[in-house]
């Protein structure tokens, strides 16, 4: 006898609207498609979002890193400031001293030194110190969608984020094969990773997807083998831009001789800068001033940060912001030292900027953006 149904949710990290549409993503399994408007930000700032229901000025999340020598874990760092960047940067390295650095400090959400410059380090505090999908994890003390699960008192599974998407994929399919789980939540990130590495288009992007549908068709496969009711939702966080400039920003504005710590502090993030100002005033006119003449991109007013529900009040994340155009990056950044072939986190209006719903169930409201 089958189990009467069964609801799997699968997240799938930067499959944008334009994507899926472009390439009619699974269009025959999941007719039934919406655009989603994404928020402003990271993957780090939206996954709290999908979690919670919240926007970031609610639930305390919008970028790992931000200014707060007082509360920053990193203090030894300072000492490594001596190795040039381009050594301290390198994945190899910054992997071996994240690993090192999380299991110090005990931290279980998602860690990753990036490229932030050591002699950078004890002046930031790091934000996702606990895994966003157990109890506790999410700053604002908001509860995950799990926890409603719970309460539900159906039977309900989740993937590991930690691990890779076929390991994922294949603990769902056994849990399926089995008929018991009424509720599942697949994470998968391959998609992200590859095109971030290789940006929208190419071989190893079409074979990512292919693989994905693969996936996708086998989880429905068996899915029906063993339930009545099978409803699957593909959703995203975001979308994918390609890269056609890269910006020196952050070269040309260490040039400007202030002091990091004592005249300003930022955060170089791949897309944005969010700049603080213990200097004053008149540091802070200095970099409007700098700012203003640039073309690579604006400054956000609070205005627009209010809209995309980020505008903190303690200025936390920052006290004046600079998004870039969509299509150019920081390289070199705090996340990266180099190019990086596709990006993510630019204006949520961009046109590849746009997450996605997919469903072959028609009974699902899709609201274009997360209620306020």
């Amino acid at each position: 006898m089958k189990t009467p149904r069964v609801d799997i949710f699968i997240f799938a990290d930067a499959l944008g609207w334009v994507q899926a549409e472009k390439r009619q993503f699974l269009s025959d399994l999941l007719p039934h498609r919406s655009k989603c408007d994404t928020i402003l930000g990271y993957s780090c700032t939206c996954d709290p979002s999908i979690l919670s229901g919240k926007m970031p000025h609610e639930h305390g999340h919008f970028s790992f890193f931000v200014f707060d020598p007082a509360h920053s874990p990193f203090g030894a760092a300072k000492w490594l400031g001596w190795l040039p960047d381009v050594v301290a940067a390198h994945h190899r390295v910054r992997n071996q001293v994240s690993k090192w650095w999380q299991k110090k400090l005990g931290y279980t959400g998602y860690f990753q030194l990036y490229s932030v410059p050591f002699r950078r380090l004890h002046w930031l505090d790091y934000t996702e110190k606990h895994d966003l999908y157990e109890p506790g994890g999410i700053i604002g003390g908001q509860e995950a969608i799990f926890a409603a699960w719970e309460r539900s008192g159906k039977t309900w599974s989740r993937s590991d984020w930690r691990k890779d998407d076929q390991t994922n994929v294949e603990r769902l399919i056994a849990e399926l094969r089995e008929g018991k789980v009424e509720l599942s939540y697949l994470f998968t990130s391959k998609l992200d990773a590859t095109m971030h590495a290789h940006g929208t288009t190419g071989p190893a992007v079409d074979a990512a997807f292919e693989r994905f549908e693969n996936w996708l068709r086998e989880i429905e496969a068996t899915a029906r083998e063993h339930y009545d009711d099978v409803r699957i939702h593909l959703f995203s966080d975001h979308g994918m831009a390609d890269t056609q400039h890269n910006s020196r920003m952050l070269k040309e504005f260490e040039s400007l001789g202030l002091k990091y710590g004592t005249d300003y502090a930022a955060v170089w993030d791949s897309t944005m800068v969010r700049f603080w100002f213990p200097g004053g005033d008149a540091v802070r006119d200095r970099v409007m001033g700098w700012l203003q003449q640039r073309s690579e991109g604006r400054m956000l007013t609070d205005a627009e940060l209010e809209e995309n529900g980020c505008r903190f009040e303690d200025r936390r994340d920052g006290e004046l912001w600079y998004l870039l155009k969509q299509g150019t990056i920081f390289a070199p950044s705090f996340m990266n030292q180099r190019n990086v072939p596709g990006m993510h986190g630019f204006d949520p209006q961009d046109p590849d900027s746009a997450a996605c719903w997919l469903t072959n169930h028609d009974h699902y409201s899709t609201p274009p953006r997360i209620e306020q």
